[in-house]
């Protein structure tokens, strides 16, 4: 057989798309021997992606996503690797493209939560593209064999805002990616991360982005809450990179008067989000919309205690493996997190069961996973 992947959103420079992308190439070598992968790449990718097997070809189209020229110039360099199956590993699926399809959707987020605060787009081109996003991605829903997703969340989401069967869709779940990625003893006495970033102890850890629909706002409300009315000293540290919705939090930490409890990393290497996560009191987690929950369950598998909403698919993720606390209410937030920095025990269970589920999650197995769909889908 042979499969294309659509892989222009290729590794870190993606986040958590090209993450998955890269990690699903990857393994998706280890696993199958037998067809041959036509991997689609723009030039950073391809020149960075070296196939270790002779049945994956790299394939330049370097053409950007999101936008008019995919739609018009990739069905071409599709067809032209004449293919018994495409994976599209996300909502972009060209409209002309009329091949047979597998088709990832991460999770309907920007349809549930993509109001104009979402973006910096004037309002006249953000609504444009708003119903652009609707009918790709539910032209994408209809038209594959197979739809893949994250988690049974995000799979009941996609049916019922569709109107599409399930069993026309799969769950295959991520994994984390900070395997082997950590320093070694001697390293971390060298490079001492909480005085490179000016962080004191103890304090909670947020990691991800700040759109609206990540709550952070209202984490930075209970961490005032912990700090003030519970008397719990504490800091939250914001692992992500600094753009305009973070100004945003920034703005509502300083109008609540929580500033003095806030620490911004910017974006932080492999190595040292490894030391933030292994110094700090617990992971926190406020989103009210995920698909995964990708740092879930890297906290859980360095053996740090989560903290995390109990909306969308967290609790699917994470299970029992984590403390809960309503999205929507900041005292909630500030009481579990008084009661993960108070009690050893608590925290030794969490981080007992964390180890344990997060054994649950494997990039290999989401790959022989994938695979089969594709093997379904082709049929």
């Amino acid at each position: 057989m042979r499969i294309g992947i659509d892989a222009r959103i290729w590794g870190s420079y993606g986040r958590g798309v090209g993450r998955y992308i890269q990690n699903l190439v990857e393994n998706l070598e280890r696993v199958d021997r037998k067809n041959h992968y036509f991997i689609f790449l723009r030039e950073n990718g391809f020149n960075s992606y070296r196939p270790k097997s002779k049945n994956f070809h790299k394939v330049l189209a370097d053409v950007p996503w999101y936008g008019a020229q995919e739609q018009v110039i990739m069905p071409g360099i599709f067809s032209a690797s004449n293919l018994d199956l495409l994976h599209i590993p996300h909502f972009n699926a060209p409209l002309l493209y009329r091949g047979k399809m597998v088709v990832t959707i991460h999770d309907l987020t920007m349809l549930k939560f993509g109001g104009k605060e979402t973006s910096t787009l004037p309002a006249p081109v953000f609504f444009v593209k708003r119903v652009g996003l609707r009918l790709v991605t539910e032209s994408a829903a209809r038209r594959a064999s197979a739809v893949i997703v994250l988690s049974q969340f995000v799979k009941d989401d996609v049916a019922k805002t569709f109107g599409i069967s399930s069993k026309n869709i799969f769950v295959t779940y991520e994994s984390g990616i900070l395997a082997g990625k950590g320093r070694a003893d001697r390293e971390r006495e060298i490079e001492n991360v909480l005085e490179k970033y000016r962080i004191t102890k103890p304090y909670f850890l947020y990691v991800g982005a700040f759109y609206p629909h990540k709550n952070v706002d209202r984490l930075v409300e209970a961490v005032k809450i912990l700090n003030e009315k519970l008397k719990k000293p504490a800091q939250l540290v914001l692992a992500g990179g600094k753009d305009a919705f973070l100004e945003k939090v920034v703005r509502k930490a300083l109008a609540v008067g929580a500033l003095r409890y806030i620490s911004l990393t910017d974006h932080v290497t492999d190595a040292d989000l490894i030391d933030l996560y292994l110094e700090s009191e617990a992971y926190v987690q406020p989103s009210l919309s995920e698909g995964f929950g990708l740092q879930t369950v890297e906290a859980m598998a360095l053996g740090i205690p989560v903290v995390q909403s109990n909306a969308s698919c967290l609790p699917e993720i994470a299970g029992e493996a984590a403390l809960y606390f309503d999205p929507y209410d900041p005292r909630d937030m500030a009481a579990k997190l008084d009661k993960v920095l108070t009690s050893a025990t608590l925290r030794k269970k969490l981080i007992s069961k964390g180890l344990k589920r997060a054994k649950d999650f494997s990039w290999e197995k989401m790959a022989r996973e994938t695979l089969a769909v594709y093997r379904k889908a082709a049929k």
